[in-house]
């Protein structure tokens, strides 16, 4: 790591931390990210003077050249152009270690949890855990687990890929809350195990592509106290049983299957409700496709935060906005961009870079992101 003044930056280098505006508030550009031309335009703008960055590419950085490739259909965005090939081919083998590991913990989880629905075997949860932890282990960057569930929704989308998400997804937010290890890893355990109810309905009603019908409604209701049962019956730790029970009720009473309210409902369960909405809405279902997590963020913004845990959603919101910064996108116009600013005060519309144009998607309604695209 080393620390340079802004006239001696240059496209292709790497931050070794996160830049903030002067006030301490803004994030600018996150640590591990690429500089381009409009990333050295703007730390001047907010007048930043010196960055930390990442002395072992920067001789790639110093050689990096515009390619000039194409990208799915249109110019490659500059800084994914601008990529140094070490880079690149990191990312690449980054990408593939990550799908190995996951399709292993995901083969171990499903027939772990068949046994338990079949009640073939005793349950272990830490067993059954502790292949899951282990797909946390992103040299410490909390961030790039949701970069790497971008490329996990294409490999798969079953119930059991929902629930190791939603475990990841609840690890991370818990760490994002300044949660201890332990509790930390109670929350992935509470995300693991959350939907194991939902393996009781019948496959007709679960995978049926059209609406449900009241009956069928009803049935699917039920698999929230289905799961919380069948974990009792194994001696599972109360609090992840609490978490199966309550993942579906709100802060304001509106959930189901007890209309709970904020005080009634376990803290835990309110960091699965979180997780489990944000995956299952970026996933695809038979009823619908995958929305992208920026339309996520705004669906969040548009249902009102008291559904949820103000600290818990705050946090989930701000976090996963800026984790997708310098995230290459294909808009509704069918423009190719990549993510520049978040707006604070509207988490789901960012400011878009296409080429020489910005588009302030905050104020251009009539836009939207459509894909994430993945930068490799």
């Amino acid at each position: 790591m080393k620390k340079i003044t802004l006239e001696q930056l240059k496209p292709g280098m790497v931050t070794a931390e996160d830049i903030y505006a002067m006030n301490g508030q803004q994030l600018l550009v996150p640590k591990g990210t690429t500089l381009t031309e409009l990333k050295l335009q703007l730390l001047h703008v907010f007048s930043i003077r010196s960055v930390r960055i990442n002395d072992e590419i920067l001789d790639s950085a110093d050689s990096a050249e515009n390619s000039g490739d194409t990208y799915f259909g249109g110019h490659i965005p500059d800084f994914i152009s601008k990529l140094p090939d070490k880079v690149r081919e990191a990312r690449t083998q980054e990408i593939k270690e990550y799908k190995e590991a996951y399709s292993q913990g995901l083969n171990y989880f499903q027939v772990a949890v068949n046994n338990l629905v079949e009640k073939n075997t005793d349950l272990n949860v830490d067993t059954i855990l502790n292949q899951t932890v282990s797909l946390l282990d992103t040299k410490g960057r909390y961030s790039s687990i949701l970069e790497m569930l971008i490329y996990m929704k294409e490999y798969d989308s079953s119930i059991y890929a929902h629930c190791i998400n939603t475990s990841l997804l609840c690890n991370m937010l818990a760490h994002w809350l300044d949660y201890s290890e332990e509790d930390c890893h109670l929350a992935a355990a509470c995300g693991l195990f959350h939907d194991v109810g939902q393996l009781t309905v019948p496959d007709e009603i679960v995978q049926k592509p059209g609406p449900l019908t009241p009956q069928e409604r009803e049935i699917i209701n039920t698999h929230p106290e289905k799961g919380y049962e069948l974990l009792k019956e194994f001696g599972v730790n109360e609090t992840v049983r609490l978490s199966a029970l309550m993942h579906h009720e709100k802060c304001d009473g509106s959930g189901y299957p007890r209309q709970l309210k904020d005080e009634q409902i376990d803290p835990f369960a309110k960091l699965v409700t979180i997780c489990n909405i944000y995956d299952a809405m970026t996933s695809d279902r038979p009823y619908r496709k995958a929305m992208t997590p920026f339309a996520v963020l705004e669906h969040f913004e548009m249902v009102g935060l008291s559904k949820f845990d103000a600290r818990a959603i705050l946090t989930f919101l701000e976090n996963t906005a800026n984790t997708y910064l310098n995230c290459p996108v294909r808009l509704s116009n069918q423009k190719i961009g990549y993510v520049v600013f978040i707006n604070r005060s509207r988490l789901g519309r960012p400011i878009v870079q296409c080429g020489d144009e910005f588009i302030d998607l905050s104020k251009q309604k009539d836009i939207m992101i459509t894909e994430m695209l993945p930068v490799v």
